[in-house]
Parts: C-alpha cells; structure tokens; sequence
C-alpha cells in the first residue's frame, strides 16, 4: 500500500482527492511548524509538501519515494536536482496561484503610491486634515521594471497595462520576442535601467544567484520616489540596506514586502517600524481561490506520480531527470 506524507495542511479538496484513492495510506502533519520525522519520510512512497524543509541528506534515507508534490511554485525548500538524479520527479503546481500574487503586488503598490493605510489611520484618530498635506502618487505612465518573467511576471505586466504603466522585464531565460508579444520592453541589462524606474517587482527564485540581488549600491543608483515590491522569495532583497535607504534617501518611496530572510521575521527587524513599508505574512499567493487549487493540483499531481502519468509542464526538475537518464 503506498504511503503518502502530507506535510502542511491542503484545502480539503485536496485531501478529498488523496482519500478517494483506493490503496494509500495518508499521513498529515498539518502543524507548519513540526519538524517531520526521518522514520515517516524513510516509509513514504509520495510526498506532498508545503511547509518544512527537506535535505539532500534526508533525501537519501528515502528509499521508497517515488514523487514530490510541491504545494506552491518554488522548490527551494527541497534537493529538486539529487531527486531527479534519483529519477524522483518533483512537481509544482503551474499557474494557479499566479492571479493572486499579480493582484496582491497591485494592493501594495496602490496602498503604498495612495498611502492608504496612513490615510485609513488619520481618518480613525480623527485628523481629517491630513488630506490638506498628503501628496498621493498616481500609477499611470509610471515605469515599471519586472524581475523575473515568469507566469507571475506577466500577470502583473497585464495589470500594469490596464494601469497606463510603461512596463520593461529582465529574464533571461524567457525570448525577448515573448516579452515584446506581452506589450513589455525586454532588457538585457536591468542595472542600467534602475536610475529610470518608478517601481521593481522582484518575482525570481532564490537562489544563490539571486539571493541579495537589491542590495545597498542598487538601492543607491534608484529614484528617491521608486517603490519596491517583493512577493517572491525572502533574501532577494538586502533588508538592512533597504531599512537604511527607506530611512534615509528612499523615504519619499517605499516598500511591500510578502517574504522576508527569516520567517516570521523578527519583532524588532527594523524594516516593521518604517511609515513607508506595507508587509504582509507571504501570503500573495494564498487567495481562497488559489489555496483551492493548489490543494486540488498538489493532490493530483501525487495520484498522478504513483500511477506514471505526470504532466510534463508541471514537472519541475525535469532537467535533471533527462540528464540521469530519466523519462518524463
């Protein structure tokens, strides 16, 4: 009987899904913050996996795995490639959650360009006067340089169009053609572009590549206006030096921060105290609609991997399985 460890709690549509099967036993460690044991994983067959960490080492005392789910789109939390050296395919969930992540980098930037939670405050304290002070930003024939033009990256370029935005994209691993079919101006040099942005939306992996990518000297070559939204991986962006640049020559800009190096971040990480940063607990891509679906893919992509008919676009290390040799 094949064993499947779910690790965090799916929607129950998805549990539905893994209990209509006949023949698996289903184990749940729904607490996000549980460490799971090495005698469940060495006993799974399936993995479905959304919360925790799990280790090339950890990996390797899994003798009977034969796929991993991802409950998301990033796989930095799992040793994707020495599972697809094993012929461990390890899947994603594909574009379900992209609309939400792409509406929620938009109710950052208009909460931050229209100092909504300022004004929200001033209304309830009572200081109605504040409105004869306030300068409030528009979003209309601003440039905006996205990072990462993935299925997230060009929900948000959609947005931004119906927005009047000027919109750029770096990607390298995506034809300049594709950029330009989206209405986007592909680059191929995005730190040459920064003195010239009103906003950057980070939607990268980490990875160590692209872990602090923003960092102090790029912060400094910005506009003391431009906004910076990160609703992709926490690390991306250098917190100390963004805390130091939003204090001093950013603070007529701002930040929305969906994930941070640590999480939960620290109480008294600096970058919670700041007027100009609106933080929410990475939760973009966590819409009722889009946790539904990620339950329901996550679950299926498991009942297709014990039965040898994953679809291939889901697959993300697919890479790694051809070059061991493996078929998708």
């Amino acid at each position: 009987m094949p064993k499947v460890l779910v690790a965090g709690q799916i929607h129950p549509d998805g549990m539905a899904i893994l209990s209509a099967e006949p023949g698996l036993e289903i184990e749940v460690f729904a607490d996000p913050g549980e460490t799971l044991p090495m005698e469940s994983l060495a006993s799974a067959d399936a993995l479905l996996i959304r919360y925790g960490v799990v280790t090339a080492d950890q990996a390797t005392q899994m003798p009977n795995l034969r796929i991993v789910s991802r409950h998301g789109v990033g796989c930095d939390n799992l040793p994707a490639a020495e599972l697809g050296a094993r012929g461990v395919p390890v899947t994603t969930v594909g574009p379900v959650n992209a609309v939400s992540v792409a509406e929620h980098v938009f109710a950052m930037l208009l909460a931050l360009a229209k100092k909504v939670i300022a004004g929200d405050a001033a209304v309830r304290s009572g200081h109605w006067h504040r409105r004869d002070t306030v300068e409030l930003g528009e979003l209309a024939g601003k440039r905006l340089l996205i990072m990462g033009f993935g299925r997230i990256g060009r929900e948000v370029a959609r947005r931004a169009a119906a927005f009047d935005m000027s919109v750029c994209a770096f990607d390298p691993f995506v034809e300049p053609d594709t950029v330009r079919k989206a209405g986007c101006e592909p680059l191929a040099d995005w730190e040459a572009m920064l003195a010239d942005v009103d906003v950057l939306s980070l939607h990268l992996p980490a990875t160590p590549q692209t872990v602090g990518l923003i960092g102090a000297a790029e912060l400094a070559r910005m506009k003391p206006t431009v906004l910076l939204i990160n609703t992709a991986r926490g690390g991306l962006v250098d917190e100390e030096a963004l805390c130091e640049a939003l204090a001093g020559r950013l603070a007529s800009g701002g930040a929305g921060l969906d994930c941070f190096a640590s999480e939960p971040p620290s109480e008294d990480l600096r970058l919670l105290s700041l007027p100009n940063v609106v933080l929410s607990p990475h939760s973009a891509a966590l819409s009722t609609e889009a946790r539904r679906a990620m339950g329901v893919v996550a679950a299926r992509n498991v009942v297709a991997g014990l039965m040898g008919k994953l679809d291939p676009e889901l697959i993300f290390n697919a890479d790694a399985l051809r070059e061991a040799g493996y078929g998708l």
